[in-house]
């Protein structure tokens, strides 16, 4: 699951002119959201703990100066995640790394933050260079604007999101990337239903967003959890539960992994995991243990953990 890029470094001089760069198609009606698919085995789980760890994609040259938001596409055997220029409304491409294999440039031009795979092996990515929600065909290499406007106003630096199995998507909005174009619906949690049509959940300040296991919490960093009932509507907000970071992941055992730090479901610090500059971060491998953290400057690690999680 990726996420944005909270009180990171100011941008590269010589960004793209605002009207730069891939722009997706509108949405006329027929696309939506295949749900996520459980990559879990069942339990019990060990308490998780790092088995090793390594730097990916050291040699790549990358075309922009933050990596952000990775996500595990199974039927594509990679991760994908978002290279792109911190604080600036626009630039962006999104990268392809095989494990044991190389990074490349998947699709530039994009200016895209978190990504989430879809249950069909698709990629769902919040996009600050053009504030929508937007479905990538990783086969076509198409993007089409799944929503960018809420009550008449456009969203602002759409930040993260995560994909719930009945198709219903959540995502952060936030003005991280905003630049110096005028803010609209501002800061807040939405959820795109699965039929297309979007409702705050919470005007508030917000990061990284995440499901647990069993999909009855939102996490929200910064804002909260939420309960979340069979329909996946949100209600019933903890602000107490409250975590700060700015990307996070969630194990098949409920964990939630972000900054550093590994919490149980119920708060308690059970572990860490290496990240001196990692962000953002996604479960992924043909054992879904591999966790792939990205983030400040141009940092790539991979880690091996002994616990599955959510890509």
């Amino acid at each position: 699951m990726g996420t944005g890029s909270g009180g990171a470094a100011a941008a590269d001089a010589g960004a793209p002119p605002p009207d730069a760069g891939f722009q997706p198609a509108p949405n006329p009606g027929n696309v939506r959201v295949a749900g996520r698919k459980s990559s879990c085995p069942a339990g019990p789980f060990p308490k998780p703990m790092v088995l090793s760890t390594k730097d990916v994609c050291a040699d790549f040259a990358f075309n922009y100066n933050f990596n952000e938001g990775p996500t595990w596409v199974a039927s594509r055997n990679a991760f994908f995640f978002s290279n792109y220029i911190v604080r600036s409304p626009t630039g962006g491409d999104m990268i392809k790394y095989t494990p044991g294999g190389t990074c490349e440039v998947f699709i530039p031009g994009v200016g895209c933050n978190g990504l989430a795979a879809t249950g069909d092996g698709n990629v769902l990515a919040a996009c600050h260079q053009s504030r929508s929600v937007v479905h990538f065909d990783l086969s076509t290499k198409q993007g089409t604007t799944i929503a960018d406007q809420y009550m008449g106003m456009m969203l602002d630096s759409v930040n993260d999101l995560v994909i719930h199995s009945n198709g219903s998507v959540y995502f952060t909005n936030t003005t991280y990337e905003l630049g110096d174009r005028p803010v609209g619906a501002g800061w807040g949690v939405f959820r795109i239903d699965p039929l297309g049509s979007l409702s705050l959940v919470a005007q508030t300040q917000c990061n990284g967003i995440a499901l647990s296991p069993d999909e009855s919490k939102l996490y929200v960093l910064l804002a909260g959890v939420w309960d979340l009932d069979g329909q996946g509507v949100p209600s019933g907000m903890d602000p107490q539960a409250t975590l700060r970071g700015d990307g996070m992941a969630v194990d098949c055992a409920g964990n939630l992994y972000t900054s550093g730090t590994i919490y149980d479901p119920q708060g308690l610090v059970i572990g860490q995991y290496a990240s001196p500059g990692g962000t953002n971060l996604a479960f992924g491998g043909p054992d879904g243990k591999t966790l792939l953290v990205a983030g400040m400057g141009l940092e790539v690690r991979e880690i091996q953990m002994n616990v599955p999680g959510f890509p």
